[in-house]
């Protein structure tokens, strides 16, 4: 296995978002029980500590943010505004860790 030169960080819902999608179509209810331990991995740069890395975060924030919002609701209508930082730590928890390693030999592709 090899080492790369990246950080890892998941990020998982919390209820607020699960509340806020069950408002924006109360048809389709989800269960905040239902999305324990489910969560998105996001590579960002390797960092020496987790404060730089959560400035980083803070940084890229919003696109991390409408990712997350994408694959419950494509219409960015329906989006909350603003989608502020603070926003972001109130509907998802962020899990840092330390590094990745790949456990291919082959390159890793980028979806298009």
């Amino acid at each position: 296995m090899d080492n790369i030169n990246r950080m890892a960080i998941m990020v998982f819902p919390k209820e607020p978002l699960v509340d806020w999608a069950n408002n924006v179509d109360p048809d389709n209810v989800t269960w905040a029980d239902d999305l324990l331990g489910r969560g998105n991995v996001y590579l960002i740069p390797e960092f020496e500590n987790f404060e730089e890395a959560e400035e980083y975060v803070q940084e890229i924030f919003e696109e991390i943010f409408e990712n997350e919002l994408s694959d419950w609701f494509e219409d960015e209508k329906v989006w909350p505004e603003p989608r502020t930082y603070e926003l972001f730590l109130e509907w998802f928890d962020v899990m840092y860790d330390v590094m990745a390693f790949d456990t291919l030999s082959s390159p890793i592709e980028k979806a298009e």
